[in-house]
């Protein structure tokens, strides 16, 4: 075999082998038992430093994975690890009845993967918060934590606040197209309250938003 074909030969099959192990790293990075293991419970330190919801081990938890192959085809899950995209997994966990913060209806915790296992880890989680004004109205408040969001800025709070009529439809366009301005910025996303106003509004509520 000549020389330069050796050589190059060597060269795809160690591109090969990279690819590959970059690709199981990305999946171990996926895997829910481990992220369970280290953003459940025993993340719970780090969420009353923060100021976020402790996770109960009472709660049942639900694992998403936005790059599960569909009726068992990976190709798509393939490419989309090959061509460097962030794969959100995480997991949405239901409250239960014993919760002592009685408006704490949800958490989700959003975790990233990529073939550049460096980007690798959770991005941001959301408490949310629930009250029943009358049979009608309901009032919501949302608490994100990004320890890193889509253009990299770190360990920041974004709250909104809502009161809406359950009867009565309202047009999530202009939502999407503010959030997309807000991406496209490059800023840290911002709400419609700050984290003070948040924290008053719990306080109203006569929620403890730093303890089970």
């Amino acid at each position: 075999m000549r020389s330069p074909l050796k050589k190059i030969l060597i060269a795809i099959i160690g591109i090969i082998f990279l690819g590959f192990l970059l690709y199981q790293i990305s999946l171990r990075s996926q895997n829910e038992q481990l992220n369970y293991k280290k953003y459940g419970i025993a993340f719970n330190k780090k969420r009353t430093e923060i100021g976020l919801k402790k996770v109960s081990e009472n709660w049942k938890y639900e694992y998403h994975n936005d790059a599960e192959p569909i009726n068992g085809n990976s190709v798509d899950k393939i490419i989309k690890t090959f061509i460097f995209n962030d794969i959100k997994t995480g997991m949405t966990y239901e409250i239960d009845s014993l919760n002592k913060d009685k408006y704490l209806s949800g958490k989700i915790t959003w975790i990233n993967s990529n073939i550049l296992f460096w980007r690798n880890g959770i991005s941001a989680e959301m408490d949310f918060y629930e009250r029943s004004i009358d049979s009608l109205t309901s009032e919501n408040l949302f608490l994100t934590y990004y320890f890193n969001d889509d253009n990299g800025n770190k360990d920041y709070f974004e709250a909104n606040h809502s009161i809406y009529k359950i009867d009565t439809f309202y047009c999530g366009t202009p939502a999407i197209m503010e959030r997309e301005e807000q991406r496209i910025s490059g800023k840290p996303y911002f709400g419609n309250i700050t984290k003070k106003q948040a924290d008053s509004i719990l306080k109203k509520w006569k929620i403890n938003n730093y303890a089970q």
